[in-house]
Protein backbone atom coordinates (compact mmCIF):
# COMPACT_ATOMS: atom_id res chain seq x y z
CA UNK A 1 0.00 0.00 0.00
CA UNK A 2 1.20 3.51 -0.80
CA UNK A 3 1.56 5.57 2.37
CA UNK A 4 2.15 9.04 0.94
CA UNK A 5 1.23 9.41 -2.76
CA UNK A 6 2.08 13.13 -2.77
CA UNK A 7 5.27 12.93 -0.72
CA UNK A 8 8.19 14.72 -2.41
CA UNK A 9 5.93 15.59 -5.36
CA UNK A 10 7.02 18.99 -6.64
CA UNK A 11 4.24 20.70 -8.56
CA UNK A 12 5.25 23.29 -11.12
CA UNK A 13 2.74 25.95 -12.13
CA UNK A 14 2.71 29.53 -13.42
CA UNK A 15 2.86 31.34 -10.04
CA UNK A 16 5.61 29.02 -8.79
CA UNK A 17 7.65 29.26 -12.01
CA UNK A 18 7.40 33.07 -12.13
CA UNK A 19 8.51 33.45 -8.50
CA UNK A 20 11.35 30.96 -8.97
CA UNK A 21 12.56 32.82 -12.06
CA UNK A 22 12.42 36.17 -10.24
CA UNK A 23 14.27 34.69 -7.26
CA UNK A 24 17.03 33.29 -9.47
CA UNK A 25 17.38 36.65 -11.24
CA UNK A 26 17.60 38.50 -7.91
CA UNK A 27 20.26 36.11 -6.61
CA UNK A 28 22.30 36.51 -9.79
CA UNK A 29 22.06 40.30 -9.57
CA UNK A 30 23.08 40.24 -5.91
CA UNK A 31 26.38 38.60 -6.76
CA UNK A 32 28.80 38.39 -3.85
CA UNK A 33 27.52 41.51 -2.09
CA UNK A 34 25.34 41.26 0.99
CA UNK A 35 21.73 41.94 0.18
CA UNK A 36 18.16 41.10 1.23
CA UNK A 37 15.59 39.41 -1.04
CA UNK A 38 12.03 39.40 0.36
CA UNK A 39 9.78 36.50 -0.73
CA UNK A 40 6.23 37.37 0.27
CA UNK A 41 2.72 36.01 -0.03
CA UNK A 42 -0.30 34.69 1.90
CA UNK A 43 0.06 31.66 4.13
CA UNK A 44 0.14 28.25 2.46
CA UNK A 45 0.42 29.69 -1.02
CA UNK A 46 3.56 27.65 -1.76
CA UNK A 47 6.46 29.79 -0.45
CA UNK A 48 7.92 26.92 1.58
CA UNK A 49 8.06 24.62 -1.45
CA UNK A 50 9.78 27.38 -3.38
CA UNK A 51 12.29 27.90 -0.56
CA UNK A 52 13.09 24.18 -0.45
CA UNK A 53 13.63 24.11 -4.21
CA UNK A 54 15.89 27.17 -4.33
CA UNK A 55 17.90 25.91 -1.36
CA UNK A 56 18.53 22.58 -3.10
CA UNK A 57 19.55 24.48 -6.21
CA UNK A 58 21.89 26.94 -4.49
CA UNK A 59 23.66 24.91 -1.84
CA UNK A 60 27.22 23.79 -2.40
CA UNK A 61 29.80 22.48 0.02
CA UNK A 62 33.14 24.04 0.73
CA UNK A 63 35.67 24.14 3.54
CA UNK A 64 35.31 27.48 5.28
CA UNK A 65 38.22 29.14 7.11
CA UNK A 66 37.30 27.39 10.36
CA UNK A 67 36.65 23.88 8.98
CA UNK A 68 38.89 21.26 7.38
CA UNK A 69 35.93 19.30 5.97
CA UNK A 70 33.43 20.76 3.49
CA UNK A 71 30.18 22.15 4.92
CA UNK A 72 27.10 23.64 3.18
CA UNK A 73 27.42 27.32 2.27
CA UNK A 74 23.65 27.81 2.74
CA UNK A 75 21.64 27.73 5.94
CA UNK A 76 17.87 27.61 6.30
CA UNK A 77 15.89 28.51 9.41
CA UNK A 78 12.80 30.28 10.68
CA UNK A 79 11.81 33.04 13.08
CA UNK A 80 9.79 31.90 16.07
CA UNK A 81 6.54 33.65 17.09
CA UNK A 82 6.76 36.70 19.35
CA UNK A 83 10.47 37.28 18.66
CA UNK A 84 12.70 39.44 20.82
CA UNK A 85 15.90 41.25 19.87
CA UNK A 86 17.91 38.03 20.07
CA UNK A 87 15.64 35.83 17.93
CA UNK A 88 17.03 36.71 14.49
CA UNK A 89 20.54 35.76 15.63
CA UNK A 90 19.20 32.73 17.50
CA UNK A 91 17.38 31.55 14.37
CA UNK A 92 20.59 31.76 12.33
CA UNK A 93 22.53 29.97 15.07
CA UNK A 94 19.95 27.16 15.22
CA UNK A 95 20.03 26.88 11.43
CA UNK A 96 23.75 26.09 11.67
CA UNK A 97 23.00 23.30 14.14
CA UNK A 98 24.43 25.14 17.15
CA UNK A 99 22.67 25.26 20.50
CA UNK A 100 21.26 28.53 21.84
CA UNK A 101 21.18 28.64 25.62
CA UNK A 102 18.21 30.39 27.26
CA UNK A 103 18.78 34.06 28.14
CA UNK A 104 21.97 34.30 26.07
CA UNK A 105 22.94 37.96 25.86
CA UNK A 106 22.35 39.72 22.57
CA UNK A 107 25.98 40.79 22.14
CA UNK A 108 27.16 37.21 22.69
CA UNK A 109 24.75 35.92 20.03
CA UNK A 110 25.76 38.61 17.56
CA UNK A 111 29.45 37.75 17.92
CA UNK A 112 28.73 34.03 17.69
CA UNK A 113 26.68 34.40 14.51
CA UNK A 114 29.40 36.49 12.87
CA UNK A 115 32.07 33.95 13.85
CA UNK A 116 30.07 30.89 12.70
CA UNK A 117 29.17 32.47 9.35
CA UNK A 118 32.83 33.34 8.74
CA UNK A 119 34.13 29.93 9.83
CA UNK A 120 31.68 28.03 7.63
CA UNK A 121 31.91 30.30 4.61
CA UNK A 122 28.14 30.92 4.52
CA UNK A 123 26.97 32.64 1.32
CA UNK A 124 23.19 32.27 1.63
CA UNK A 125 20.91 32.69 4.65
CA UNK A 126 17.25 31.72 4.19
CA UNK A 127 14.79 32.60 6.97
CA UNK A 128 11.08 31.79 6.91
CA UNK A 129 8.26 33.27 9.02
CA UNK A 130 9.98 36.66 9.07
CA UNK A 131 6.65 38.47 9.31
CA UNK A 132 6.59 37.49 13.01
CA UNK A 133 8.93 40.47 13.43
CA UNK A 134 6.22 42.80 12.09
CA UNK A 135 3.29 41.46 14.12
CA UNK A 136 1.72 43.24 17.11
CA UNK A 137 2.85 40.48 19.51
CA UNK A 138 6.53 40.86 18.65
CA UNK A 139 8.80 41.69 21.58
CA UNK A 140 10.90 44.08 19.55
CA UNK A 141 10.12 47.12 17.47
CA UNK A 142 10.03 47.02 13.69
CA UNK A 143 12.97 49.38 13.58
CA UNK A 144 14.98 47.11 15.87
CA UNK A 145 14.15 44.07 13.74
CA UNK A 146 15.21 45.92 10.59
CA UNK A 147 18.44 47.03 12.24
CA UNK A 148 19.27 43.45 13.25
CA UNK A 149 18.65 42.18 9.71
CA UNK A 150 20.83 44.99 8.34
CA UNK A 151 23.57 44.03 10.78
CA UNK A 152 23.48 40.39 9.63
CA UNK A 153 23.68 41.47 5.98
CA UNK A 154 26.58 43.86 6.60
CA UNK A 155 28.59 41.50 8.78
CA UNK A 156 28.06 38.34 6.72
CA UNK A 157 28.08 39.70 3.17
CA UNK A 158 25.56 36.93 2.47
CA UNK A 159 22.47 36.92 0.31
CA UNK A 160 19.66 36.87 2.86
CA UNK A 161 16.32 35.53 1.59
CA UNK A 162 13.47 36.50 3.93
CA UNK A 163 10.11 34.78 3.48
CA UNK A 164 6.87 35.81 5.14
CA UNK A 165 3.55 37.58 4.84
CA UNK A 166 3.20 40.81 2.82
CA UNK A 167 3.10 42.88 6.04
CA UNK A 168 6.85 42.27 6.34
CA UNK A 169 7.44 44.62 3.41
CA UNK A 170 6.36 47.57 5.58
CA UNK A 171 9.13 46.73 8.05
CA UNK A 172 11.64 47.01 5.22
CA UNK A 173 10.15 50.15 3.67
CA UNK A 174 10.09 51.98 7.00
CA UNK A 175 13.83 51.53 7.50
CA UNK A 176 15.82 53.50 4.94
CA UNK A 177 19.07 51.61 5.51
CA UNK A 178 17.51 48.14 5.20
CA UNK A 179 15.46 49.27 2.21
CA UNK A 180 18.69 50.34 0.50
CA UNK A 181 20.08 46.84 1.02
CA UNK A 182 16.95 45.09 -0.26
CA UNK A 183 15.95 44.05 -3.73
CA UNK A 184 12.38 44.28 -5.02
CA UNK A 185 9.98 41.98 -3.17
CA UNK A 186 9.00 38.78 -4.95
CA UNK A 187 5.35 37.87 -4.51
CA UNK A 188 3.55 34.53 -4.67
CA UNK A 189 -0.19 35.21 -4.91
CA UNK A 190 -3.27 32.99 -5.10
CA UNK A 191 -4.97 32.35 -8.42
CA UNK A 192 -8.07 34.42 -9.18
CA UNK A 193 -11.03 32.39 -10.47
CA UNK A 194 -12.58 35.26 -12.44
CA UNK A 195 -9.38 35.73 -14.44
CA UNK A 196 -9.45 33.30 -17.37
CA UNK A 197 -5.69 32.62 -17.44
CA UNK A 198 -5.57 32.18 -13.68
CA UNK A 199 -8.58 29.86 -13.74
CA UNK A 200 -7.13 27.73 -16.53
CA UNK A 201 -3.81 27.42 -14.70
CA UNK A 202 -5.49 26.48 -11.41
CA UNK A 203 -7.63 23.88 -13.18
CA UNK A 204 -4.60 22.48 -15.02
CA UNK A 205 -2.44 22.12 -11.91
CA UNK A 206 -5.27 20.60 -9.85
CA UNK A 207 -6.04 18.11 -12.61
CA UNK A 208 -2.36 17.20 -12.79
CA UNK A 209 -2.55 16.22 -9.12
CA UNK A 210 -5.65 14.12 -9.82
CA UNK A 211 -3.84 12.47 -12.74
CA UNK A 212 -0.93 11.63 -10.46
CA UNK A 213 -3.26 10.02 -7.92
CA UNK A 214 -4.82 7.87 -10.62
CA UNK A 215 -1.37 6.95 -11.96
CA UNK A 216 -0.43 5.52 -8.56
CA UNK A 217 -3.63 3.48 -8.42
CA UNK A 218 -6.12 5.66 -6.52
CA UNK A 219 -9.65 5.73 -7.94
CA UNK A 220 -11.33 9.14 -7.81
CA UNK A 221 -15.03 8.99 -6.94
CA UNK A 222 -15.78 12.52 -8.09
CA UNK A 223 -15.78 14.63 -11.24
CA UNK A 224 -12.38 16.41 -11.48
CA UNK A 225 -13.78 19.75 -12.67
CA UNK A 226 -16.49 19.70 -9.98
CA UNK A 227 -13.86 18.98 -7.31
CA UNK A 228 -11.55 21.67 -8.66
CA UNK A 229 -14.23 24.31 -7.96
CA UNK A 230 -14.70 22.95 -4.45
CA UNK A 231 -10.99 22.93 -3.75
CA UNK A 232 -10.73 26.49 -5.04
CA UNK A 233 -13.53 27.55 -2.69
CA UNK A 234 -11.76 25.83 0.22
CA UNK A 235 -8.33 27.31 -0.52
CA UNK A 236 -8.94 30.67 -2.18
CA UNK A 237 -6.73 29.70 -5.10
CA UNK A 238 -3.66 28.53 -3.14
CA UNK A 239 -2.06 25.51 -4.80
CA UNK A 240 0.05 24.75 -1.73
CA UNK A 241 -3.07 24.39 0.37
CA UNK A 242 -4.76 22.22 -2.27
CA UNK A 243 -1.93 19.72 -1.83
CA UNK A 244 -2.26 19.87 1.96
CA UNK A 245 -6.01 19.20 1.84
CA UNK A 246 -5.59 16.22 -0.47
CA UNK A 247 -2.83 14.87 1.76
CA UNK A 248 -5.11 15.28 4.82
CA UNK A 249 -7.92 13.46 3.01
CA UNK A 250 -5.61 10.58 2.10
CA UNK A 251 -4.30 10.26 5.65
CA UNK A 252 -7.87 9.84 6.90
CA UNK A 253 -8.43 6.82 4.68
CA UNK A 254 -8.10 3.23 5.86
CA UNK A 255 -7.12 2.31 2.32
CA UNK A 256 -5.66 4.39 -0.49
CA UNK A 257 -7.61 2.63 -3.21
CA UNK A 258 -10.41 5.22 -3.44
CA UNK A 259 -10.77 8.96 -2.76
CA UNK A 260 -14.22 10.52 -2.51
CA UNK A 261 -15.80 13.95 -2.05
CA UNK A 262 -16.62 12.99 1.55
CA UNK A 263 -12.94 12.16 2.17
CA UNK A 264 -11.92 15.60 0.94
CA UNK A 265 -14.58 17.27 3.09
CA UNK A 266 -13.27 15.42 6.12
CA UNK A 267 -9.68 16.34 5.28
CA UNK A 268 -10.56 20.01 4.79
CA UNK A 269 -12.59 20.13 8.01
CA UNK A 270 -9.63 18.65 9.89
CA UNK A 271 -6.96 20.81 8.25
CA UNK A 272 -8.63 24.24 8.07
CA UNK A 273 -9.52 26.63 10.85
CA UNK A 274 -12.59 27.79 8.91
CA UNK A 275 -13.99 24.25 9.06
CA UNK A 276 -17.56 25.50 9.53
CA UNK A 277 -17.61 26.47 5.82
CA UNK A 278 -16.59 23.01 4.61
CA UNK A 279 -20.00 21.24 4.71
CA UNK A 280 -21.44 23.85 2.31
CA UNK A 281 -18.42 23.77 0.02
CA UNK A 282 -18.49 19.96 -0.20
CA UNK A 283 -22.28 19.61 -0.24
CA UNK A 284 -23.91 17.95 -3.28
CA UNK A 285 -24.54 21.36 -4.86
CA UNK A 286 -21.42 22.86 -6.43
CA UNK A 287 -20.36 26.26 -4.93
CA UNK A 288 -21.23 29.27 -7.07
CA UNK A 289 -18.79 31.84 -8.43
CA UNK A 290 -19.63 34.29 -5.63
CA UNK A 291 -18.40 31.73 -3.07
CA UNK A 292 -15.15 31.33 -5.00
CA UNK A 293 -14.69 35.10 -5.28
CA UNK A 294 -15.29 35.58 -1.55
CA UNK A 295 -12.75 32.85 -0.73
CA UNK A 296 -10.11 34.55 -2.88
CA UNK A 297 -10.92 37.95 -1.37
CA UNK A 298 -10.60 36.63 2.20
CA UNK A 299 -7.15 35.19 1.46
CA UNK A 300 -6.00 38.49 -0.04
CA UNK A 301 -7.41 40.66 2.74
CA UNK A 302 -6.17 38.38 5.54
CA UNK A 303 -2.70 38.77 4.04
CA UNK A 304 -3.09 42.56 3.98
CA UNK A 305 -3.10 42.70 0.19
CA UNK A 306 -5.18 45.09 -1.89
CA UNK A 307 -7.98 43.49 -3.88
CA UNK A 308 -7.96 43.99 -7.66
CA UNK A 309 -10.79 45.75 -9.44
CA UNK A 310 -13.82 43.43 -9.60
CA UNK A 311 -14.68 41.84 -12.94
CA UNK A 312 -18.42 41.63 -12.30
CA UNK A 313 -21.22 42.75 -10.00
CA UNK A 314 -21.12 39.36 -8.26
CA UNK A 315 -17.41 39.68 -7.64
CA UNK A 316 -17.88 43.24 -6.37
CA UNK A 317 -20.46 41.96 -3.87
CA UNK A 318 -18.15 39.12 -2.78
CA UNK A 319 -15.21 41.52 -2.33
CA UNK A 320 -17.34 43.92 -0.28
CA UNK A 321 -18.54 41.05 1.89
CA UNK A 322 -14.95 39.96 2.53
CA UNK A 323 -13.92 43.54 3.36
CA UNK A 324 -16.79 43.80 5.86
CA UNK A 325 -15.83 40.52 7.53
CA UNK A 326 -12.17 41.53 7.87
CA UNK A 327 -13.19 44.92 9.30
CA UNK A 328 -15.58 43.29 11.77
CA UNK A 329 -12.88 40.87 12.90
Amino acid sequence: MLEAPLKNLRISHARYDAAMSALRDAINLAGAQGTCIPLLGPTRVGKTDLIEAICNELVTESAGPGYMLPTPDLIQGFIRPKPNDAEIYAAITRAMGARVAPNTKLAVLQDRVQELIYQRGIKFIVLDECSHCAEPGANLTRRAAADHIKTVIDQSGAVVILAGLPKFERLIDQNEQLSARSMASIYMLPYRWSDQEDRQEFVAVTHSIFDHLEDVGIELEFDPLDMTRRLYAATGGRVGLVVELIEAALKGRLTLEVLSRQDLQKGASTRLQTSSDMPAIFAPEVPQDTVLARSYAMVMRDAGLRLPNPNSANELHAFQQAEDEVTAA
